[in-house]
């Protein structure tokens, strides 16, 4: 699903299901730590400051880990369209989330701040499919999205101001699914329970340049029923 960093340690979490273990906790260096039943149906992990926050499915209430695995409701973000299974993450001090080309925004009350449209949003093939046009990362000034292999940084007004290649970089569903920033790098998971691998970048500019770590023991689960309830 996605991947956060609070500082000192990485936090993996997967979707399906509220059922089980679907969250973990890894060192610095990817060696595993302990895993959770945290009792959500993860769509995105993210943090603000050092604390780790959490959306998951079909809700508008974003949540707050108060210990390590325990998550409770911070508030809830009302107004927009958000999407079932979109991702949301911060953006310096708002919420944002990717509605297949529009990013909705929302302040730190979560109320509703209106939506920007990313500008040839959908013109790579696949672009606009789910589930790549659900999920979204943010860098400095920029708002990253990723498409089977390939990933876009556009800045605020919407424009597509970059785009490249991640060497080495899933492109199935699992991968599409798992497009995090963290620990300064862009992250994006092999396939369903194996590496994730993380990818330099500088301001919007991805650098060729990549590396894998190897966060093992969560096994994501349920990867093909995340669209259950939908029509």
């Amino acid at each position: 699903m996605t991947l956060a960093y609070d500082g000192s340690s990485y936090w993996s979490a997967s979707g399906g299901s509220s059922d089980g273990v679907r969250y973990a906790n890894y060192d610095a260096a990817g060696n595993i730590v302990a895993t959770y039943a945290s009792g959500l149906d993860f769509r995105s992990v993210f943090t603000s400051g050092s604390t780790v926050l959490a959306r998951a499915y079909n809700s508008g209430t974003i949540y707050q880990q108060s210990a390590p695995g325990v998550f409770s409701s911070l508030l809830t973000l009302t107004g927009g369209t958000l999407d079932s299974q979109a991702a949301v993450v911060k953006d310096g001090a708002n919420y944002i989330s990717l509605q297949y080309g529009q990013v909705l925004q929302w302040d730190t009350s979560g109320a509703y701040l209106g939506a920007v449209a990313l500008s040839g949003f959908g013109t790579q093939s696949g672009e606009d499919y789910y589930p790549q046009g659900r999920g979204v990362a943010v860098v400095g000034n920029y708002w990253l999205t990723y498409n089977s292999g390939n990933l876009s940084a556009w800045d605020h007004a919407g424009n597509r101001v970059d785009e490249t290649a991640l060497v080495g970089a899933g492109t199935g569903f699992d991968s599409n699914f798992s497009l995090s920033y963290a620990n300064n790098k862009v992250f994006v998971v092999d396939s369903a329970g194996q590496t994730w691998r993380g990818y330099e970048v500088t301001a919007a500019v991805p650098e060729p340049e990549t590396y894998a770590m190897l966060l093992a023991g969560l096994a994501m689960l349920g990867v093909a029923a995340r669209r259950r309830n939908q029509a």
